[in-house]
């Protein structure tokens, strides 16, 4: 089985006000390009709190999204919703306010299926995430509302969260499972010393979208393979909960965006050759 390789939009482009992860406003098209040229099959498209500037909430250019998909042979699979981790959808949060869910729904309803995107990646974690039992219980009532939507369509929501292995599972068990998923980040584990394997046995067949990064506890973001993510140990799991979906890059950046994403293909390509091909 061939399996897509993609990278985070932004990281072709320089970063925004020094932000590791940002919606690329004036280079966006050219990521394509970029992409296409060190042999990417994808981009997951975000979603920041530059809504103005996001052709993704403007139908107006689903049309140049779609040209550009066809011209390079680069997909959009995945919207990483960035926004909703400062602008909740949990009216128990603080920072919630009736326009968020307005833009969830036009997302499901608009965004996703005119784009062919299959996949909606909340993450959900720090103050505003499902460790709080009265969010968590909001986001349950809200994909509760949603999930006939999404199966209709063939979409799913694919939470990250900063939930334990055994917290995830718990929540995952309430939830529809045809519709919420798993966006499993090997990065965010190695931060909160999660154990692998138990990962994996309380939610592995519920992953439909790995993102790369390594990280240690005191540095959130390393160079591939610098870190204390153990890949081998992940790539072993992954065929054993027979993974079949794609692999987004979100590794640090280095000095040179182009080599640096060139040199982070090849370090996925390699291991996805060694366990699962």
């Amino acid at each position: 089985m061939s399996f897509k390789i993609g990278i985070m939009q932004g990281r072709l482009s320089k970063p925004i006000d020094g932000k590791i992860q940002s919606f690329p406003k004036d280079h966006w098209k050219n990521e394509f390009y970029l992409g296409k040229q060190i042999g990417f099959e994808l981009i997951e498209w975000v979603l920041d709190e530059d809504l103005e500037n996001n052709p993704i909430l403007n139908k107006r250019n689903f049309s140049e999204i779609t040209n550009l998909k066809n011209e390079t042979g680069i997909d959009v699979n995945s919207i990483c919703c960035d926004y909703f981790m400062k602008n909740s959808l949990s009216p128990h949060s603080q920072s919630f306010k009736k326009e968020n869910l307005k833009i969830f729904e036009f997302l499901i309803e608009e965004s996703c299926p005119k784009n062919n995107i299959k996949i909606l990646e909340l993450p959900l974690t720090g103050k505003d995430g499902l460790k709080n039992k009265e969010i968590a219980d909001d986001y349950r009532n809200l994909f509760s509302r949603v999930e006939k939507k999404l199966i209709a369509s063939n979409m799913i929501i694919a939470l990250e969260t900063d939930l334990d292995p055994d917290e995830f599972g718990f929540f995952l068990k309430n939830v529809n499972t045809k519709a919420i998923k798993v966006n499993y980040d090997t990065g965010n584990s190695a931060v909160w010393e999660y154990n692998v394997k138990e990962e994996f046995l309380s939610y592995g067949q519920c992953v439909s979208n790995v993102h790369i990064k390594d990280c240690t506890p005191k540095d959130y973001t390393v160079k591939l393979g610098d870190g204390n993510v153990n890949f081998d140990e992940v790539f072993q799991l992954l065929k054993k909960s027979n993974y079949k979906e794609n692999f987004i890059l979100q590794a640090a950046r280095g000095k040179d965006d182009f080599q640096t994403a060139k040199d982070q293909f090849n370090f996925v390509q390699l291991y996805i050759s060694k366990y699962l091909q």
